[in-house]
């Protein structure tokens, strides 16, 4: 008989479940999402399931193990966070709580939030999207601290970084925005997770990737790999934003799009206290419009 394996996690969840059902097709997996808050009908769940793969602390999934009389293995997987393709990126908090939905959904551009918040003009704004104002906010040289915290992420779980990360970097941008992985990564996770579960080899070695549907990008934001930080990483790159809806815009557009819903926003209501308070911003971009005023706009 088989195994009951609960699976929960963010986003992840969904290619975790379909990686893991693939891998391990003479057990039932079942998932749900963990968004911030213990989800209805876990513990119903736990209390039938031998195995727990779950991305919250393993103290705190043992805990709630315990409290309803479960005894699951517990299998930690990290929720993966790596903002070295997309280090423009950014969420906005409004100070009276939640996030500001932006032109891509709650995704914003750290260029564009400066530029509204100093009284950037559309095409200010566009004119900073270049190299060397890349190079000045440190967008180049994300990777080697965004390694460094990707590996940390990982210590406390039960996949081993290098195992993961390694097959990975043969593959390009893993990653669609800075906390959505793409397919590929996550079936990378499902084979770690896999591999402890004693999973057929030849199972776990198949290429999942390419038949398994990746259902954050059918529904989700995609943030492009800029020109510049491709030219850095030797990968290819374009300004081309895919928004949930599947329409693709390009950089003036979302611009034009950004500026246009910061307009009836007082600067006061969002929370950009990160950008401020990093130096690279006013030395860079300035801290009055026009801030920059040569250079190409929207160029390499």
């Amino acid at each position: 008989m088989g195994r009951n394996i609960v699976v929960m996690s963010n986003c992840q969840t969904g290619g975790l479940h379909a990686a893991l059902a693939a891998m391990l097709p003479d057990d039932q997996v079942t998932s749900l999402a963990w968004l911030g808050a213990e989800p209805a009908g876990l513990r119903p769940l736990l209390a039938d399931a031998d195995v727990w793969v779950c991305s919250i602390p393993r103290s705190q999934a043992e805990a709630i193990a315990a409290d309803c009389g479960a005894a699951p293995r517990i299998v930690v997987v990290p929720t993966v966070w790596f903002p070295a393709f997309h280090p423009d990126q950014t969420p906005l908090l409004l100070r009276r709580g939640g996030e500001l939905e932006g032109a891509v959904g709650p995704y914003h551009s750290k260029i564009c939030a400066w530029g509204w918040t100093h009284g950037f003009s559309v095409d200010d704004v566009l004119s900073c999207f270049r190299p060397d104002v890349f190079a000045g906010l440190g967008y180049f040289d994300a990777w080697a601290p965004a390694v460094a915290e990707l590996r940390g992420i990982f210590e406390p779980t039960d996949v081993d970084f290098a195992g993961w990360f390694l097959p990975l970097g043969r593959r390009g941008a893993f990653m669609l925005t800075n906390n959505h992985p793409r397919i590929d990564a996550l079936v990378q996770l499902a084979r770690s997770v896999a591999v402890l579960l004693d999973a057929d080899p030849e199972l776990v070695r198949y290429g999942w990737e390419q038949v398994l549907p990746d259902g954050l990008l059918a529904s989700s934001v995609v943030w492009p790999l800029y020109p510049a930080v491709a030219d850095v990483l030797d990968l290819p790159g374009a300004y081309v934003w895919r928004l949930a809806s599947g329409e693709l815009i390009d950089l003036p557009t979302f611009v034009v799009r950004c500026m246009d819903r910061y307009a009836s926003l007082d600067p006061a209501e969002v929370d950009t206290d990160h950008l401020e308070v990093d130096p690279r911003f006013p030395a860079t971009l300035g801290t009055s419009a026009p801030a920059l005023v040569s250079g190409a706009s929207g160029g390499r």
